[in-house]
């Protein structure tokens, strides 16, 4: 009893520091929301007094309907590419027996780890040589490029928490490869690939370096809306909006969250 005191309090030592980076890191962003209840017509904190125009001034706003409209017009087409196109990676490199899959696992992960300006600078001069640019079809690819490498991370993860022999038993029993991905492969992985969509599709909506370079003031999103107005203009309707984007943000991470907790369990022993 005496000897586990000391690791009691070293327990209530951990958890209160562990609060303390907790809200160190949330801190900041919390203040943005008492700043949009202000009745000041600058942003400034503490606010004076309570208002609900600025929300009203959102709601209002044909340029950030336009904007919202335009972050789910793009977002929901890149989440879905990456998807595709992330689950057919992880696929090929954590079934199949490709030579170099550790390299080629690390270069998936590049668009990710990489400054977004750099590849923003990369985007830039290809799409106006294809003569895009500022269109939609040229942040859909932007943004495709930089999802990819969430849902390769969620589905190669959920391809490796059971063995393959389910599927290798399938196609021994004479199931063809697609009725083997269909029936056996898919429903193991599917939380993997559906928390990959949601990770994709709030990376999407929050991006903002890829928009600067890439969209045109018709297919602006609401990041760089917000960074344009944060250019021009300091009245608290900036911070309105930002409440709006994180509740949404964190609304989908609440969903990733359930879809986590609740997808199917591992149903076998660790692929390697």
């Amino acid at each position: 009893m005496t000897a586990s005191a000391p690791w009691r309090v070293a327990g209530v030592g951990l958890a209160a520091f562990a609060g303390l980076v907790l809200i160190f890191l949330v801190l900041p962003t919390l203040v943005i929301v008492p700043m949009s209840f202000s009745s000041a017509t600058f942003l400034s904190f503490p606010p004076p007094g309570f208002s609900l125009q600025w929300y009203e001034a959102f709601a209002n706003s044909p340029d950030y309907r336009i904007a919202i409209l335009n972050s789910i017009k793009i977002g929901i087409p890149a989440a879905f590419l990456a998807t595709v196109f992330g689950t057919l990676a992880a696929l090929a490199l954590v079934r199949g027996s490709l030579p170099g899959k550790r390299l080629l696992s690390s270069m998936m992960l590049a668009p990710l780890i990489l400054p977004q300006i750099v590849l923003a600078i990369g985007l830039y001069p290809v799409m106006v040589r294809l003569g895009i640019i500022g269109s939609y079809p040229a942040i859909l690819l932007g943004h495709t490029v930089v999802c990819m490498p969430l849902v390769f991370i969620t589905v190669a993860a959920s391809l490796r928490s059971y063995a393959p022999t389910y599927e290798l038993a399938a196609m021994t029993l004479g199931a063809k490869p697609w009725a083997t991905f269909r029936f056996i492969t898919f429903p193991m992985i599917r939380a993997g690939v559906v928390l990959g969509f949601i990770f994709a599709f709030t990376f999407s909506f929050d991006e903002l370096i890829l928009a600067i370079f890439l969209t045109s003031p018709a297919t602006r999103t609401v990041p760089r809306l917000l960074w344009e107005h944060l250019n021009y203009q300091m009245t608290p309707v900036i911070a309105a909006a930002t409440v709006v984007l994180l509740v949404i943000t964190l609304s989908l991470l609440v969903a990733a969250a359930l879809v986590n907790r609740f997808g199917p369990r591992k149903a076998g022993a660790p692929a390697r």
